[in-house]
């Protein structure tokens, strides 16, 4: 059995956390994160999706970082919410917002990284 070493998992319990933070501030205030250009309906639509997937797959995260750490779906968590974070970098690029890539690019390979260790 291996175990990812505390500060991994601290690490990935810490950014899925900030990951749900960013979806409950998508839901309290949908300018944040919505396109300038977006009419009224999608202002608060976009934002409220990032959000259904954001905050329980952040949640999650943060949860199995400490609980279960050496289980194969540990593994899979963290391989699916390194791909959400890819997703979400590739979405920057192509709307070019550089801040909506790094930060989830390094989200995501932080989330690879734990995966990784964890084979």
């Amino acid at each position: 059995m291996i175990l990812m070493p505390w500060w991994l998992s601290l690490l990935n319990s810490s950014l899925g956390i900030i990951s749900a933070g960013f979806g409950v501030v998508a839901v309290i205030r949908p300018q944040t994160l919505a396109p300038s250009g977006c009419g009224e309906p999608g202002r608060r639509f976009y934002p409220a999706m990032y959000a259904a997937r954001s905050i329980p797959l952040g949640l999650l995260v943060a949860t199995v970082a400490w609980l279960a750490p050496a289980q194969s779906l540990t593994l899979l968590v963290l391989a699916a919410a390194a791909a959400a974070q890819l997703a979400d970098a590739a979405i920057g690029v192509v709307h070019r917002v550089p801040g909506m890539v790094v930060l989830p690019l390094a989200v995501a390979v932080l989330h690879l990284a734990g995966a990784t260790y964890l084979l």
